[in-house]
């Protein structure tokens, strides 16, 4: 299944079950990303963008020619000066109505207009808030992640298509520089996988039981099964599983589930984050986790492994919950 995840997987392109529009039977797996293309085709997004390369446009103008999309360059807007503007890549508008997208292109080469953007992106304006907050404190506060979760009302199950741990996108702020080497060394360690794939949705949310944006991550997980079974099944499989989270670069993946207070025979998975390797020691020899309060501990032969309670990750218990009625967006779509 990880397999599927990988930037290698056959040439980076994503096999689809049925085609989205005739001639297309395959995606990309960046360049957009399937969950943006996803959140543009069901409505749940207005408007993204991508980065692309001048040896991948053909192919994103091709795509988006056949799904009757339109597509726009941000330097028809925007000199190369733009603080957004990455290396030897231009980046693209990609939506329905080609008006809007003019209108999100002029908003957007602004940074004093982040609220107005998010808001053409189609993010929640709950989740829009939040972030605002957390830009605020120029990526100094508390993470992204930290701030969901607190403000989450049921924290005992959450939703695995809310799982935003490996989305780094607008997570990492530009002036924060020990921050961007943190990032750095995250992909170096797993060079192997596409940290921006690794999402449902594309924002953060204010919270992981939000209902705006658990309508629009099922609307956007649906067509993403509807289209790309396998693709889905491997997505899910990465994200539905409790996280141990000390930090934004200091967290693991297990594989098992939590239940009456307890993870048995629990395995790290892959991605690795930045945890230093002796507590990634003290997860391997364990033979139990025990979750308390929304605290973890491991345990072996009956005794904890950590000798402190400060040594203790907040626990994201992210679950394949039951299934829920189609929203409009997944109607819209006009899934077959």
């Amino acid at each position: 299944m990880e397999a599927l995840l990988s930037r290698n997987y056959e040439g980076g392109t994503i096999r689809l079950a049925r085609p989205l529009a005739p001639g297309v039977s395959r995606v990309n797996i960046t360049d957009p990303t399937f969950s943006d293309l996803a959140g543009v085709l069901t409505g749940a997004k207005p408007v993204t963008y991508t980065s692309c390369s001048h040896e991948r446009l053909p192919l994103l103008q091709d795509l988006c020619a056949r799904l009757k999309l339109k597509c726009i360059p941000a330097e028809k807007f925007a000199g190369r000066s733009c603080f957004h503007m990455e290396g030897s890549k231009e980046i693209f508008f990609i939506g329905r109505d080609e008006k809007l997208l003019t209108k999100a292109a002029l908003t957007w080469k602004d940074p004093k207009n982040n609220e107005r953007w998010s808001v053409m992106l189609g993010y929640p304006e709950c989740c829009i808030r939040m972030y605002r907050q957390w830009l605020d404190t120029m990526g100094q506060g508390q993470d992204l992640v930290e701030m969901a979760y607190k403000g989450t009302a049921g924290k005992e199950k959450l939703d695995f298509r809310m799982n935003n741990v490996y989305n780094y996108s607008s997570r990492i702020h530009n002036d924060n520089a020990a921050d961007q080497r943190s990032y750095a060394k995250v992909e170096k360690y797993n060079s192997g996988y596409v940290f921006q794939t690794l999402h449902v949705i594309g924002w953060h949310p204010c919270s992981y039981d939000c209902p705006r944006s658990l309508r629009k991550a099922a609307d956007i997980f649906a067509f993403i099964k509807h289209y790309a079974p396998e693709y889905a099944a491997a997505l899910e499989a990465a994200l539905a599983k409790p996280v141990l989270f000390w930090g934004k670069y200091r967290y693991a993946f297990v594989d098992g589930r939590l239940k009456d207070g307890r993870i048995a025979g629990p395995a790290v998975s892959l991605p690795r984050s930045l945890l230093d390797d002796g507590l990634y020691r003290r997860l391997a020899l364990s033979d139990e986790i025990r979750v308390s309060g929304g605290r973890a501990e491991p345990f072996r032969g009956g005794k904890p492994l950590f000798s402190t309670l400060a040594a203790r990750p907040f626990v994201l218990n992210f679950e394949k919950l039951p299934a829920r009625r189609k929203g409009p967006g997944e109607r819209a779509a006009g899934h077959r």
